[in-house]
């Protein structure tokens, strides 16, 4: 699995993690994690797509929903290796440039989300799913840890 290429944030996903509590503030590790690499991480006004993910935890499995609209199901690709699942693909977006346009925010390029699992999963077992534009990745836990 070769991402080296792209800046790209690894989220480690951690069995039932609690949230971080601080002067009455109550933040999830990952609005912390999101918020630094968004002030120190990424230029000021540049535009890089970053997929919006979710992440759900059930007894046999983690889940893994992300919005994907405008990509094509064979532009994205579910790679695994260890206890890391890396999700890339592309959207290519027509050209702002070509008529007058007036406004033109959706991003579009080469995206990678990776996922650190704490726990042991069962690589052979992964499985995905499309339907209109979210793509659901399980992912199942090793019976040994549940």
């Amino acid at each position: 699995m070769d991402i080296s290429g792209d800046r790209n944030r690894r989220i480690q996903v951690h069995r039932r993690h609690g949230i971080v509590e601080r002067r009455g503030l109550y933040l999830s590790h990952y609005e912390i994690h999101s918020m630094f690499d968004e002030m120190i991480h990424r230029p000021w006004g540049a535009v890089r797509w970053n997929p919006a993910v979710d992440i759900r935890e059930d007894k046999e499995a983690f889940i893994i929903e992300m919005d994907l609209p405008g990509v094509k199901a064979e532009n994205v690709r579910v790679l695994v290796e260890g206890q890391i699942l890396a999700i890339e693909g592309q959207r290519q977006l027509g050209p702002c440039e070509e008529v007058t346009t007036h406004l033109c925010e959706r991003p579009d390029g080469r995206f990678v989300r990776t996922f650190e699992f704490d726990a042991n999963i069962e690589n052979r077992k992964i499985e995905s799913r499309w339907h209109e534009g979210v793509l659901t990745v399980t992912v199942p836990k090793n019976k040994k840890m549940q």
